[in-house]
């Protein structure tokens, strides 16, 4: 990884290979002045190379003089070797310096780093996938049916006893056995080494194009990954708001609105479109066909899985909270509504309790607990917060409704993590001025949950918010203002944002926030609690989650959402939720492990425990009530205040 070192401040950074500077300046908490975010616009973020060279695309807001002396747009600079960077005099910030020295990113785990973590023996043939046979062609001595000599060839050539045809793949055998000249593939499924069900059969060998897609059903998001079986490649990935959102941001409004049967189907429609449509931009992207969908493999929470599968929830609502199921069985995707062949199937992952669902389990696979020794803490941060805490012998968990600030949803200017969502933020704390980072280095659209942690967070640190979440006097910074919903913060203004309008966080924006990262740390001293761990014992913090690839670690440290333990211990692993259905669809032996890490899983109802709520009102608060749980962040507040105290003399 190169070295970025950043003078005069003397900090430096290891940063991934392409990284722009002006984002390596962010992670390193170096200052320097930009607006855009990262398209090039604004031209304020002016640095100087030093020694080394970046590859920089040419800027008109650059002089021929200036680029002659080594300047160059900061966001507009890729790094692929060590480099020393000079930030210009006019760019950069008076703002005090919070880290050390020398920092490195935080640990992001790849999908091949995700993959290691798997054991070997977890691998294995999908559970839904394709067998080529050749058929005994049939004459005057040999008369027996073909679906006899479907199961003669299966048990000689794949070595499976017992073969199971239902009524529409009998139907397409004898023309898929004549027009293959009696070479046929099956769509198989196997739930055992000995047994099969055959979905469907295809004339020929088309054994090379076997799909499959692997779905993230969230409350306000819903991703999906298309995967080559063959060879394990991911085709192509793409997210979109739930559509079901249109009924109802949380839970609780759509089991009202799926307790009648109008209610339900439509509920089940919108899902299916917004899985549908994203399929189908995938596919055409990918350059396959919608036909050759083996499987798709839903992970969701319990609601949204009943949902998804046209099953009512309403009695998930009331105690004692009993789903209608916790397994669901196979089906047919065309039944559902989405886009395959006629044998294409679709699985969810197992649901172990009424607000425990399959994107636990499947985040629980990624993260690779059931092969550990050591405790983990799983934190999957989304409308829905799950938290598991455990390693290969025993899993606790539970399940506290965040709501869907984390995903941009409840907030005034708030969008999913898409491209020209801001997603990175540090404020001067002298002028309140912000620096933003989007994604794709466009036009601010609106803010996603990474943003806005790192909003408030650096409000916070700035003095701006008070431990309460309210915003302290405007005094003489034109930044923070009264609108329409009262306080606000000016992150962008309107000539410099993609909507032509300012963009802005607002008091009831951060006082959502600070509720949601107030569910999931008491969410996690609950379980804490309930199994005698103290925050020392655990090895390694897990943080899921797929609104932002950069949430910031200090970030979250410093709102009170996750417990301050030594850095080296946490590992983000984006949405474990979508790669834990990409395992299972890729591995039959995977399936089997969901399966077991839904029954080992202990479930703690939140709603019942009476240490909860008394829990989470003292989270409600920046970063808590408690100092003494945050030690490092106190010592950093208490150093800030005394900084801008000489500042001021």
């Amino acid at each position: 990884m190169p070295r970025v070192q950043f003078i005069p401040e003397d900090v430096s950074i290891l940063v991934e290979q392409g990284e722009s500077l002006l984002r390596a300046a962010i992670l390193a908490d170096v200052r320097v002045r930009a607006s855009c975010g990262g398209d090039g616009t604004c031209g304020k973020c002016r640095v100087i190379i030093e020694q080394g060279a970046v590859d920089a695309r040419p800027s008109s807001k650059l002089s021929d003089s200036q680029v002659a002396q080594g300047y160059v747009l900061a966001c507009l600079a890729e790094i692929h070797d060590d480099v020393v960077v000079r930030i210009a005099p006019e760019s950069r910030s008076s703002a005090l310096a919070t880290k050390p020295a020398s920092r490195v990113a935080n640990t992001v785990l790849s999908a091949e780093d995700c993959a290691a973590r798997v054991a070997d023996d977890a691998s294995g043939p999908a559970p839904i996938g394709k067998a080529v046979i050749t058929l005994q062609p049939p004459d005057l001595s040999n008369n027996s049916s073909d679906l006899t000599r479907v199961r003669q060839a299966m048990r000689r050539q794949r070595g499976i006893a017992n073969v199971a045809v239902p009524l529409p793949a009998l139907r397409e055998l004898p023309d898929a056995a004549r027009e293959g000249d009696w070479t046929v593939t099956a769509l198989l499924t196997q739930p055992t080494e000995s047994d099969a069900w055959i979905a469907g059969f295809q004339p020929g060998d088309t054994s090379s194009r076997q799909l499959a897609i692997a779905v993230d059903i969230g409350t306000t998001t819903v991703e999906v990954a298309l995967v080559d079986l063959v060879t394990g490649a991911v085709l192509g990935q793409a997210a979109e708001y739930n559509r079901q959102t249109s009924r109802g941001e949380d839970v609780i409004t759509r089991i009202i609105l799926a307790s009648t049967e109008q209610g339900l189907s439509e509920l089940q429609s919108l899902a299916a479109d917004t899985i549908a449509e994203l399929v189908e931009t995938l596919c055409a992207r990918a350059g396959v066909a919608t036909h050759d969908i083996m499987c798709y493999v839903a992970a969701g929470n319990t609601v949204m899985t009943h949902l998804f599968f046209g099953v009512t929830p309403r009695h998930i609502r009331a105690a004692p909270y009993i789903p209608a199921a916790s397994e669901f069985p196979y089906a047919h995707a065309r039944d559902l509504s989405l886009p395959g062949g006629p044998a294409t199937q679709l699985l969810a992952l197992p649901c172990p309790a009424s607000w425990l669902g399959g994107d636990i389990v499947a985040g629980v696979l990624a993260s690779g607990i059931p092969w550990r020794d050591e405790l983990t803490l799983l934190i999957d941060i989304g409308t829905n917060g799950e938290i598991v805490l455990g390693n290969k012998d025993w899993l606790v968990a539970c399940s506290c409704s965040a709501g869907p600030a984390f995903e941009g949803g409840g907030i005034l200017h708030g969008m999913r993590a898409a491209a020209g969502a801001i997603e990175q933020v540090r404020i001067d704390p002298d002028t309140l001025e912000p620096t933003i980072m989007t994604i794709g280095g466009v036009k601010p659209l609106g803010i996603c949950g990474s943003g806005l942690i790192d909003c408030v967070s650096e409000l916070f640190l700035a003095g701006a918010l008070a431990r309460n979440g309210k915003f302290a006097e405007a005094d003489s910074s034109a930044s923070i203002r009264h609108g329409e919903r009262g306080p606000e913060y000016v992150l962008v203004l309107a000539e410099e944002s993609g909507t032509g309008a300012d963009i802005v966080v607002t008091e009831p924006d951060v006082e959502n926030l600070i509720r949601a990262k107030a569910a999931i740390f008491a969410g996690i001293s609950v379980l804490l609690e309930c199994t005698d761990v103290a925050f020392e014992e655990i090895a390694e913090v897990a943080v899921a989650g797929g609104f932002g690839h950069y949430l910031d670690l200090e970030r979250i440290t410093v709102l009170g959402m996750v417990p301050e333990l030594d850095r080296e211990k946490f590992v983000f692993i984006g949405n474990s939720s979508l790669l834990g259905a990409r395992h299972v669809a890729s591995s039959r032996r995977m399936l089997a492990m969901a399966k077991s890490v839904s029954e080992k899983m202990t479930y703690i109802e939140l709603s019942v425990n009476a240490g909860f709520m008394e829990s989470f009102v003292s989270a409600s608060f920046l970063p808590h009530t408690d100092a003494r749980l945050f030690p490092e962040t106190e010592r950093l507040l208490k150093r800030l205040r005394e900084a801008r105290r000489v500042l001021k003399r």
